[in-house]
């Protein structure tokens, strides 16, 4: 059964270094994908020509720490070894390799819009790495769930769990527009990332993933709206 592991805290960073460090990275990589990945002047600028768009990427992470990455991003000890492992190979890489998500699709030749209207439309080659993708989130959240409930955090967790998809579902009923949602990547990123909250490998490396996400979604198209006409 999978189980958290059982590392032991050896001389913890302090948390605000943590915090910060951690905050670099973010801004590190919408600076990345704004310069290098899509060739922008201004490094602040997102894909809706908002310089914006990088301070709220800031404060919406800024306020995620606290609610996930704060329980499993620190260091295990002050030991170079020890962070190049488990800060640079399991979290930077992987939050790296997840800000080229753009270059990916393309490559696959796939299209993973979540609008209805797209998904309709899908190819089967499409389909089968939507499924698949599927699969894979719902095991992710499957364990994550197992490892609240483990770490006696699964009231508290079920509130976000549960309480954005309910909020979202209530706003979009609210509606009488006949507005449609549309799930951006980065829209994941912000729900999953204080799911992924614990310290093993795979609740890490997962909440690496879906951070870059996050950024790249925002650096490369903006912050665009959940609901269109």
């Amino acid at each position: 059964m999978l189980s958290q592991d059982s590392f032991e805290a050896r001389q913890p960073p302090p948390p605000w270094l943590s915090f910060l460090v951690w905050m670099g990275v973010v801004a590190l990589g919408f600076i990345y994908v704004a310069g290098v990945l899509c060739g922008r002047e201004s490094l602040l600028q997102s894909g809706n020509c908002q310089t914006l768009d990088f301070s709220m990427v800031l404060v919406i992470c800024a306020c995620l720490y606290g609610l996930g990455p704060r329980f499993n991003w620190p260091p295990v000890n002050r030991s170079w070894g020890g962070i190049v492992r488990w800060n640079g190979i399991a979290y930077v890489l992987p939050f790296f390799a997840a800000l080229h998500w753009e270059l990916l699709t393309r490559f696959l030749g796939a299209q993973f819009s979540l609008k209805a209207s797209d998904l309709s439309k899908l190819e089967p080659r499409s389909v089968w790495i939507l499924v698949l993708a599927a699969l894979i989130f719902g095991s992710l959240l499957a364990a994550n769930i197992v490892w609240a409930w483990q770490a006696k955090r699964l009231p508290i967790y079920c509130v976000w769990l549960l309480g954005v998809p309910c909020l979202v579902a209530w706003a979009g009923w609210q509606r009488d527009d006949g507005a449609y949602l549309h799930v951006h990547h980065y829209c994941l990123g912000i729900y999953m990332l204080p799911l992924l909250q614990f310290r093993n490998l795979i609740s890490l490396i997962a909440q690496a993933v879906f951070l870059g996400l996050l950024v790249e979604g925002i650096s490369r198209w903006g912050m665009d709206p959940l609901w269109y006409a």
